[in-house]
């Protein structure tokens, strides 16, 4: 009996060890955190520089995800991208969001906002004549294919009493464009007034200044929005609202502290240099969040606004279906 007495203690000793493993394993399996790509619209730096901040902070580990960040090349092919699956999320303009969802159907939808304000307009010598929208006409404007600011000119023009027809436009690479302006090959450039900071770092070394001529706070819309693919809100809803969860403490954190995520994005990207970003990425954080847009609602929609975001996309360009704002956004994890 003695000898059956200590083998049923190593049984059950066994069976004990055994579940042990078993829980383990379990909770292993169960602690996984989702592999998930975030898709900029164009190189790193300004408003971007927060995603490396929440990655080194625990922002998106706390939330279960395993983050990787690539660079983008133009608002348009962000949404590609996302439609596509490339990538589980992305940032890019809201405008370019609606405009594809309005002509090719992209199964997307933004689900944060970020930006609240458009900063779109033109990039310009500051010796140039050019003060306002209605001076482009009789000069010529560089832009690229799928630039959002070009995509809105239109409308302000319009709004400034300006002939779009008066302006030359040079369809160029989005790679050569500064080099256009401070050549003198190009009287301005479609840009946003946050990228004339950065445009600035580069004039000034060669002794040349540049100057914005801004008309996207006319238009009362949003601009840089994260979002996902229908696919991701249908089946991994929960993941979307860990990625809203993760993105709200990014730029929780950016805000308080924008040497911080300049230092974050310094050591992640290759070939960054931190004095390139001094100036752009606290701008961009301010024209972002000092608004009375974010102070009201912060990083919720207000769906009455984004309704006027779609109108004022199909008056600046013709779409094949206008969307209703509720095909264009998504609120998730409420």
């Amino acid at each position: 009996m003695q000898c059956c007495h200590v083998g049923s203690r190593a049984f059950r000793s066994a069976i004990l060890a055994l579940s042990l493993s078993v829980a383990a394993f379990s909770a292993g399996e169960a602690a996984a955190a989702d592999k998930v790509t975030l898709q900029l619209d164009w190189t790193p730096g300004g408003i971007s520089a927060a995603w490396y901040l929440g990655l080194e902070k625990g922002c998106f580990s706390d939330q279960g995800i395993d983050l990787t960040i690539v660079r983008g090349y133009g608002a348009a092919d962000a949404v590609t991208k996302i439609a596509s699956g490339v990538a589980e999320f992305g940032i890019t303009d809201l405008s370019v969001i609606i405009a594809s969802i309005g002509n090719t159907k992209a199964p997307v939808k933004a689900i944060m906002p970020v930006v609240m304000q458009s900063p779109a307009g033109l990039a310009v010598m500051d010796d140039s004549p050019i003060k306002t929208l209605k001076d482009l006409e009789g000069h010529s404007l560089a832009s690229s294919n799928g630039n959002a600011a070009m995509q809105l000119l239109p409308l302000g023009l319009k709004q400034a009493g300006a002939d779009l027809s008066k302006v030359k436009i040079v369809t160029a690479d989005a790679s050569t464009l500064n080099g256009l302006l401070l050549q003198g090959r190009a009287d301005a450039l479609a840009s946003y007034v946050t990228s004339t900071v950065g445009l600035q770092a580069v004039a000034s070394k060669v002794g040349k200044k540049v100057r914005s001529v801004g008309y996207g706070d006319t238009l009362d819309i949003y601009n840089a929005s994260v979002f996902t693919s229908d696919a991701v809100l249908k089946d991994k809803p929960a993941l979307a609202a860990r990625f809203v969860k993760a993105a709200t403490c990014t730029y929780d954190l950016a805000r308080k502290d924008p040497v911080a995520s300049i230092d974050a994005m310094v050591s992640r990207v290759e070939g960054m240099q931190k004095d390139s970003q001094t100036e752009i990425v606290p701008f961009a954080y301010s024209f972002a969040f000092n608004n009375k847009v974010f102070e009201k609602n912060g990083y919720r929609w207000d769906m009455a606004r984004v309704a006027h975001n779609v109108d004022i996309v199909s008056e600046s360009q013709p779409l094949k279906d206008k969307p209703k704002a509720e095909d264009v956004v998504a609120a998730v994890g409420d």
